[in-house]
């Protein structure tokens, strides 16, 4: 019997990252789309079971202990557990308003993407290397209910990925094209997509040389397609007849914007749109990942979620959490911020406050459906060097967590099947 990621699927620990499918050597990993997301498929003629896929998965388990190889580049100042190294904290903004008003939160992530193309990422010498392409995401506009991989080279494709996608995108895809196709690339990824490339890039001389900037996205949990066919109808739409979504911005926090040819658009503010019933709809993995603010990135970024910057009017159009955790992230931060960024020293502490609820479900929730999915004889992911031992408040916290996936699921499904 042949080893590969079905495996991995069956047990229903696939983070829909497509990094199998990504680095398989003869293309026997695909990745199938259908309202639950993105699921590894095996050739089995075709697969050679030489293992690649699963050497690069991090579904059943990712090393987060001190002597991991990636954390050697990630190595920075003491830090709380939730957080992850770092070797500089900001809140921050792009420097240049109408990008910031276009962006989910505050345009960070498009700035520091556009100024890898047109200034280059610095190469630890004192030079910058200019960036051929980033490999990003964005809605897929023949079939708006998904999500795909694309190669921005320029400040216009940048643009058509801005904005968050609260949906599943088998971003790692789009390693088979670095593989194939010299260059240098930059990565805008989420905690899972960034995982799975620094355990690509172990195996892969060729992306640890081509992948030189890593752009981590804080992350809750994402959805699963599902969600984005249920706010179309409860807006009153038909989900076929989708042309264009849109998730956030413009303006922070943004609204979901949802275009049909038939029926005109509907708007919705976020985040009244994301409510109990469209969280109920995610991949069922997300809920067992500990990793919400990228620690794997050379710098990763998010909302700043923080009373002062959502009262204050003078910082209406959004603020990021910037952290930098590796060499070269921090002096791309340090060499391109006063052009391309606003920034403001941040603590570990106002960074952590920042994500109250993201922490909520990544440590007090993950612990407690975790240790369920134990007692339930069901497989569950290990995360060496980080401590997931649940207490009963944490359990109580995965109780009513899978409580209320369960029955706001069942409630989608009887009103809109």
């Amino acid at each position: 019997m042949k080893m590969h990621v079905a495996r991995v699927e069956a047990a229903g620990l696939c983070t829909q990252c497509g990094t199998c499918a990504g680095v398989c050597p003869t293309a026997a990993v695909t990745m199938a789309w259908d309202r639950r997301g993105y699921r590894p498929c095996v050739d089995e003629a075709a697969c050679t079971d030489c293992g690649a896929c699963l050497a690069v998965c991090p579904g059943e388990s990712f090393d987060f202990a001190d002597s991991a190889p990636w954390r050697g580049r990630c190595a920075g100042a003491p830090s709380p557990d939730f957080l992850g190294p770092w070797r500089g904290l900001w809140f921050g903004w792009a420097a240049d308003p109408a990008t910031r008003y276009a962006g989910a939160s505050g345009g960070v992530a498009t700035a520091i993407v556009r100024a890898a193309l047109e200034d280059g990422v610095p190469d630890g010498d004192g030079g910058r290397h200019a960036v051929d392409a980033v490999v990003c995401a964005r809605v897929v506009p023949a079939a708006p209910l998904a999500a795909a991989p694309v190669l921005a080279t320029d400040a216009e494709e940048v643009a058509a990925c801005r904005g968050s996608i609260y949906n599943a995108v088998a971003l790692n895809t789009a390693l088979r094209h670095v593989r194939r196709t010299p260059g240098r690339y930059a990565y805008v990824g989420l905690p899972c997509h960034i995982e799975g490339l620094r355990l690509a890039q172990l195996r892969s001389r060729a992306l640890r040389e081509r992948v030189v900037f890593a752009l981590g996205i804080f992350c809750g949990y994402t959805s699963e397609p599902r969600a984005t066919e249920l706010a179309a109808r409860r807006a009153g739409l038909d989900p076929r007849e989708l042309t264009a979504v849109s998730y956030r911005g413009p303006r922070w926090p943004g609204e979901m914007r949802l275009a049909t040819k038939s029926a005109g658009g509907r708007r919705r503010a976020y985040p009244d749109y994301f409510d109990r019933l469209m969280a109920a709809h995610t991949p069922p993995r997300c809920r067992l990942c500990p990793d919400a603010l990228a620690e794997l990135a050379d710098v990763s970024v998010g909302d700043a979620w923080l009373a002062r910057f959502i009262e204050d009017p003078a910082v209406a159009d959004g603020v990021s959490d910037v952290v930098a955790r590796t060499p070269a992230g921090l002096a791309f931060i340090e060499e391109l911020a006063a052009e391309h960024l606003t920034l403001k020293a941040a603590t570990p502490a106002e960074v952590v406050a920042s994500q109250a609820e993201t922490y909520r479900k990544k440590r007090l929730v993950l612990q407690g459906r975790r240790r369920l999915r134990a007692l339930a004889g069901r497989p569950v992911p290990e995360y060496p060097g980080l401590a997931l031992e649940p207490h009963l408040r944490h359990i109580v916290a995965g109780l009513g967590d899978l409580a209320e996936e369960r029955f706001f699921r069942t409630v989608a499904a009887l009103r809109y099947p």
